[in-house]
């Protein structure tokens, strides 16, 4: 059962974080990975699969001076000094590599999975999974194709919180779910850790920018384009896509429902005014059942990041960084009322990344398969055209297709 499979890595997981960080004992079925992209998300990934005993043999990035951090990761874990490189398909072409990390901007993400199935490695790849709606089927197909485990880096998807926070909303006693909202608030006027390093200063010859923009647009080098990525419509899809992979894997997942009927979306930029995409922004879905809305912002953060799902009968209230509370009520809350349940909040990259590993022992589809990564992005990149074009969109899930405006 994905429930006992969760519990025991959650076990397993702790028990590796207990020992000194990147010091896992060598594992005699240790897979040698490498990783393609070297930047926050990459290192993160990669830190995980070397606690877990595995070797880290391969890094790929179009900056030399993204792998200096991920070298000494691998030094410390007394590994063997990996192989640099700056074109992926050299990596993939390693004898003896058997999976990789794909961390790289979005816009990348189709190419770089398409080469790695071609190659037939397993393979991480961050969320979210896709660039635009028309990428999803061919990703689907190459990836099962390949017959190769690929997890999407939608890591809600290996929490046991949220795995019992579905059972809760989906239990009778919760009644019918009319409305899911979620929201992340953060306050990057402190730190934007996107900012151009203050040391930063670009030498071609360390940086591959033609490397770098790949199939987007040519134009010349652009320090805030580099390091902001996320935040321009020829990347990425702005923190709608980046954080909706999260937020609305959730709705979808506690909901039932695997794509919305339709999509409307508004905000602006308000305060980062070198982005092309917004930095407020709300979207609003239709999912047949239920009603959804997601509201992100990284200018003040005093709401956080969280869910709230709302029922006939009851109402569950999810602090993402903390917990999960189920309430049986469905008037206002009060100080004094005490919920039902309540269900701890785990670090999820830990328990998504072991599950991706143990499930290329096994053979076993992942947490978080390519459908999913595609569907979520779906829901994401609806809400995106809502919001360039000032119309609804509408999703016709059987013909796969915008039917509408």
């Amino acid at each position: 059962m994905i429930g006992d499979r969760r519990r025991f890595l959650a076990g397993s997981t702790a028990a590796l974080l207990g020992v000194p960080e990147l010091q896992a004992a060598r594992r005699l079925d240790a897979l040698n990975i490498g990783l393609i992209g070297c930047g926050n998300r990459g290192r993160a990934i990669a830190r995980e699969v070397i606690k877990l005993g595995h070797n880290l043999v391969a890094l790929c990035d179009v900056a030399e001076f993204r792998f200096e951090a991920v070298q000494k990761m691998v030094a410390d874990a007394m590994q063997d000094e990996p192989k640099l490189f700056s074109d992926h398909r050299k990596l993939l072409e390693l004898k003896g590599l058997d999976s990789v990390i794909i961390a790289t901007p979005d816009h990348q993400h189709k190419n770089h999975l398409l080469a790695a199935c071609a190659a037939e490695k397993h393979v991480y790849i961050e969320k979210p999974l896709t660039k635009s709606i028309d990428e999803g089927q061919e990703l689907i197909d190459a990836v099962r194709k390949s017959g190769k485990v690929v997890q999407i880096g939608n890591q809600r998807h290996s929490g046991p919180h949220w795995e019992e926070a579905a059972k809760a909303v989906k239990h009778r006693n919760f009644g019918k779910l009319v409305w899911a909202k979620v929201w992340d608030c953060r306050n990057w006027l402190k730190r934007d850790p996107f900012a151009i390093p203050k040391d930063f200063k670009f030498d071609p010859k360390k940086l591959d920018w033609d490397a770098f923009l790949g199939s987007a647009s040519k134009r010349p080098f652009d320090a805030h384009r580099y390091w902001a990525w996320r935040f321009y419509w020829d990347y990425a899809g702005g923190l709608m896509t980046d954080i909706g992979a999260h937020q609305l894997d959730i709705v979808s997942w506690l909901g039932g429902v695997d794509v919305p009927k339709s999509a409307t979306a508004n905000g602006g930029r308000y305060h980062f005014d070198k982005w092309e995409t917004p930095d407020v922004v709300h979207g609003v879905w239709d999912y047949g059942k239920f009603a959804a809305t997601f509201a992100v912002e990284f200018i003040n953060g005093a709401d956080g990041v969280g869910a709230a799902f709302y029922g006939t009968k009851q109402t569950l209230i999810c602090d993402a960084e903390k917990e999960i509370r189920l309430y049986d009520t469905i008037d206002k809350l009060t100080p004094d009322m005490k919920p039902i349940q309540t269900w701890k909040v785990e670090p999820e990259t830990p328990l998504h990344v072991a599950n991706w590993l143990d499930c290329v022992k096994t053979g076993d589809d992942p947490n978080s398969p390519v459908e999913l990564g595609v569907r979520i992005s779906l829901a994401a990149h609806l809400a995106n055209l809502s919001y360039r074009t000032g119309k609804k969109i509408f999703w016709d899930a059987d013909r796969r297709e915008i039917i509408g405006s």
